[in-house]
């Protein structure tokens, strides 16, 4: 590696160079871990997606199985924050207030970080806090969106997918329905009717005649405006 790289190299953070944006300690055995004797402290990925499931697993596990300093669950962003940057080595309160405003709630509001659109902003805002602001547009300003939510699959949280919501029953559209219902059994009534002024029309129009041809198709637009009079009455409560 040249003078060059080697300087390029060292102005990215550590947690970028080391594909481990949370910075999570040595110690348990992620996937996708790999040896790097130039790093004694911290662990390193073979990818960035590996060091975002890490991180996201992380956050999970406080709020499954870890507890707050009062004894509850850690469910807010204040006890996540507090478990993950303690004051003995971070400016605690300047982090909750950042990462509470990129994901939207307060920092004493119930979370659930199950929750896709809790969890990746919150994964985001401490990939941003934890390395500072990187060359990107996103939120976390180091990685592509499609990066992130990979991470998050690979942790078991996916994105929900949105369903078309069914059309409530109310009095209009149930009113609708039945008008409509109306209407095709009215126009059944006169089908018949219609049907036959067809069949007569159809021989005037093939005779070649031209008086006989002007008469069938005035024939067919009067059968069509009968049945058309008939569904409208039906409507208004006149049949």
């Amino acid at each position: 590696m040249d003078c060059n790289n080697r300087r390029s190299r060292m102005k990215t953070p550590r947690g970028i160079r080391n594909n481990n944006p949370g910075n999570l300690d040595k110690g348990s055995p992620w996937q996708g871990l790999v040896a790097n004797p130039d790093e004694p402290r911290f662990c390193t990925f073979k990818d960035p997606v590996w060091g975002i499931r890490a991180l996201a697993v992380t956050l999970i596990t406080y709020h499954d199985k870890r507890r707050a300093k009062d004894g509850s669950s850690i469910d807010t962003i204040r006890e996540v924050i507090e478990r993950w940057a303690p004051p003995n080595e971070n400016n605690t309160d300047a982090y909750i207030n950042e990462v509470s405003k990129a994901v939207g709630v307060t920092a004493d509001m119930i979370i659930d970080l199950h929750d896709y659109d809790i969890l990746r902003p919150l994964v985001e805002a401490i990939i941003r806090h934890e390395n500072g602001r990187g060359p990107l547009k996103t939120l976390n300003t180091w990685y592509a969106a499609e990066v992130i939510e990979e991470g998050l699959r690979r942790a078991g949280v996916v994105k929900s997918v949105k369903t078309v919501k069914a059309v409530p029953v109310t009095k209009e559209t149930a009113g609708a329905t039945v008008t409509a219902g109306i209407g095709l059994a009215q126009l059944a009534d006169v089908m018949p009717q219609v049907s036959a002024a067809m069949d007569k029309a159809q021989g005037h129009i093939s005779s070649g005649d031209t008086v006989r041809i002007i008469f069938g198709i005035a024939t067919i637009v009067v059968a069509g405006f009968i049945a058309w009079s008939q569904v409208r009455k039906h409507q208004k409560g006149m049949v």
